[in-house]
């Protein structure tokens, strides 16, 4: 009898070991039968059928889910439907939950095998880093991007000051007609503290440091943080210049406050933008790049949420025209960012091909095609 139990002893590692992954592999098919009726939940609205003001609420009453998990559980199951091999690898318990909901944020069709090969033998952590750096459409080999890298935060505070906090993004969702994310609810919230004032004062006051070679920028606040082209260009637009380490001087305001005054009352205080409702977080964008020859007079100005204004300096929106008689062109990304792929694979660099593509859409129909769009670039690339 001592010898059995000993040995029952000596083998329990073994049967603990087998118990927790065969209870693991069941869970993940359970995880990928939630995936599969989460994204029919999405489609039929289960949610109106029972009284509940949403799907979150829907979630956290029958699943037991809190927002923020509901959040992510129902946009993971959402692109699960078009990575069949990602979802199969769930279901048979090759592939834990957590390894793919981080494959999920980076892997499209024509790359999931090659993100499916690539976290083969990993853990959770290792497929994090993998990830991080990555958008929709890289793969595994592609270089990583370090303005895409998202870096957590804490911070311990009261009942009562996260009640505000809850308000304020309710706040801040309404006016902007969108759920916001953790990035573009903490970005808001601090372009309301920094909104310049009544006073016309500049938004930005930045001490930035310039590569020539790559045109990579880097902000000064407290450590060197990576600007991407956009964020310099929207610094550019509006910006108090303080002067750098090697040629340090007196601020100067790039436009004058006069004029910002003007914008913003001649504006109404509001995104230019048509159908944007924002009046917050509002910066000035030349609607002709100074690059380009434009000014800052108050006509070539018009007032921007940060999110209008960070697509049109990504190349996703385009505006034209003037203040008074501005000419928003959207509807039409992919065919711009086909054409900035183009000049960009023919050396140019992105913010050239960017303002190249701006330009030549006044001069274009709304309905070119991408070989014209290209075309037009280059002859102010020329």
């Amino acid at each position: 009898m001592q010898e059995r139990n000993l040995a029952i002893e000596t083998n329990e590692w073994a049967i603990v070991d087998c118990a927790l992954r065969d209870l693991a592999k069941r869970r993940c098919a359970l995880d990928a039968e939630e995936a599969r009726l989460l994204a029919r939940a999405v489609r039929v609205e289960i949610w109106r059928r029972f009284g509940h003001a949403s799907l979150h609420e829907y979630l956290e009453t029958v699943l037991g889910h809190s927002p923020r998990q509901a959040t992510e559980r129902v946009r993971i199951a959402t692109a699960l439907e078009d990575l069949p091999e990602i979802a199969d690898a769930l279901a048979r318990g090759e592939l834990h939950f957590s390894a793919a909901r981080e494959l999920t944020r980076v892997a499209t069709r024509d790359t999931e095998r090659a993100w499916l090969d690539g976290a083969r033998g990993k853990n959770l952590r290792q497929i994090e880093q993998a990830v991080a750096g990555r958008k929709r459409g890289d793969r595994p080999s592609d270089a990583a991007d370090p303005e895409l890298v998202a870096t957590p935060i804490r911070f311990d505070v009261r009942p009562a000051t996260l009640a505000l906090l809850r308000q304020a993004q309710q706040v801040l969702e309404a006016e902007r007609g969108e759920r916001l994310d953790d990035d573009s609810l903490i970005a808001a919230l601090c372009n309301a503290v920094l909104d310049g004032d009544e006073t016309g004062r500049a938004k930005h006051q930045l001490q930035t440091t310039i590569c020539e070679s790559c045109k990579q920028g880097w902000r000064d606040a407290s450590a060197k943080l990576p600007l991407d082209a956009a964020d310099i260009a929207r610094a550019e637009c509006d910006a108090q210049r303080i002067g750098s380490d090697r040629e340090p001087g007196r601020a100067a305001q790039d436009v004058p406050p006069r004029v910002v005054r003007f914008v913003h009352r001649r504006d109404g205080g509001r995104c230019r933008v048509p159908g944007c409702r924002s009046s917050r977080y509002l910066e000035i964008h030349h609607i002709v790049p100074r690059e380009l020859g434009g000014g800052h007079e108050a006509e070539n100005l018009v007032l921007l949420c940060d999110g209008h204004h960070r697509a049109v300096h990504e190349g996703t929106l385009a505006l034209s025209g003037s203040a008074t008689k501005l000419e928003p062109h959207v509807g039409r990304d992919d065919i711009d960012a086909d054409a900035r792929l183009a000049l960009t694979t023919l050396g140019f660099r992105s913010n050239e091909a960017r303002d190249a593509i701006v330009e030549a859409r006044r001069t274009l129909a709304a309905s070119a095609p991408v070989d014209e769009v290209v075309r037009e670039a280059l002859r102010r690339l020329a």
